[in-house]
């Protein structure tokens, strides 16, 4: 057996067909290159795999169901996985190199490969909001104190990750947060329960759970302006109908005005992925509206609310639920309706 892995990435890496590149010979006579001894995410491993155990009459529908070839299937696979680890161990640079170029296709075995999801927690590495590659037994080092999970984030690009506001009270409790931009990322990080006992958390799904968590400077609100704040919510609600699930205040908040969340059925961005392909039966549901109640502007439109009543902040609402589309770099549902309702803010604040 002699297998590689490329220095670049093969032009048919992200073949539909995901089949492997492995020569199987018997006793040095050629069989196949596309016989599946490697799983469809070690597809970029290029090599030759010589058997003496096999029969040279062995057809292309017997080498599926064949139990020495299925044998070489389990054995090959670990050795690479093995051989990954150690590289991974040695070599930081290295391994971050390769992991650049087929990290996404790695990421494919925690989709697919429940048996050895274990080797590959081992194996995958993360961009996070510290900055660097983090592995998870690197990230599980750095908890925080009172920190009950792994904190990620799924997002179509790095810097839309990056600038999302759900970061805010993660980044103020110096809470590292994973983010995860490769479109199988949503898929694996649903089935995966989790890594040394801490499950995975979506920092843009169901609420925020960092009260044990301290953060330095946090602005606190008192009773009266929680009252207030919470009278606020149920007109932005009134306000903004069917286009929001729901209207809260945030946890995770510390900058933003606001911004959208999901519940905690399915994630935002798995959701959007969904919702475009064919047949699927999938659309993108009403997010969940959340607002900071320490933030200037908030504290003024729940004032006014008390002053001059809910109908004060109608278009207000729609304003806030605009923009917090918006940051999360998503397409303003009635971009002139945006445009109008903001045009008439600024000519009452100018005029």
């Amino acid at each position: 057996m002699l297998l590689y892995v490329p220095g670049e990435r093969p032009f048919d890496l992200y073949d539909p067909e995901r089949r492997g590149r492995q020569k199987l010979y018997v006793k040095r006579v050629y069989i196949a290159d596309d016989v599946e001894i490697l799983p469809a995410y070690l597809r970029f491993v290029r090599g030759v795999i010589d058997s003496e155990d096999m029969p040279l009459n062995i057809s292309r529908e017997m080498l599926q169901n064949n139990p020495q070839v299925a044998a070489i299937r389990k054995a090959v696979t670990n050795k690479v996985l093995a051989e990954l680890k150690k590289l991974a161990d040695t070599d930081a640079a290295a391994y971050a190199k390769l992991w650049d170029i087929y990290g996404p296709v790695l990421k494919e075995g925690l989709y697919e490969d429940m048996e050895r999801r274990d080797q590959l927690y081992e194996l995958v590495r993360f961009k996070s909001t510290k900055g660097e590659l983090v592995s998870l037994k690197d990230y599980i080092a750095g908890l925080k104190e009172n920190q009950t999970a792994i904190y990620y984030l799924t997002a179509e690009d790095a810097a839309k990750a990056k600038a999302s506001p759900q970061l805010e009270g993660y980044r103020a409790r110096d809470v590292e947060v994973l983010l995860l931009t490769d479109p199988v990322d949503s898929f694996w990080v649903r089935t995966a329960l989790g890594y040394e006992g801490k499950p995975f958390k979506s920092v843009t799904q169901g609420s925020a759970d960092l009260d044990l968590i301290a953060a330095k400077g946090e602005a606190k609100s008192d009773a009266a302006d929680d009252a207030a704040t919470a009278v606020l919510n149920a007109a932005l609600k009134q306000a903004l109908g069917e286009r929001v699930k729901d209207v809260r205040s945030s946890k995770r908040l510390t900058e933003s005005a606001v911004c959208i969340v999901n519940d905690s059925m399915m994630d935002r961005t798995l959701e959007k992925l969904l919702s475009r392909q064919k047949d699927s039966g999938i659309s993108v549901s009403a997010p969940i509206l959340e607002v900071n109640p320490t933030h200037p502007l908030i504290k003024a439109l729940a004032a006014l609310v008390q002053a001059k009543g809910a109908a004060s902040v109608d278009d207000a609402a729609q304003l806030l639920l605009d923009q917090a589309f918006i940051i999360e770099g998503e397409q303003v549902p009635d971009p002139a309706n945006f445009a109008k309702r903001l045009a008439d803010v600024m000519a009452k604040a100018f005029g």
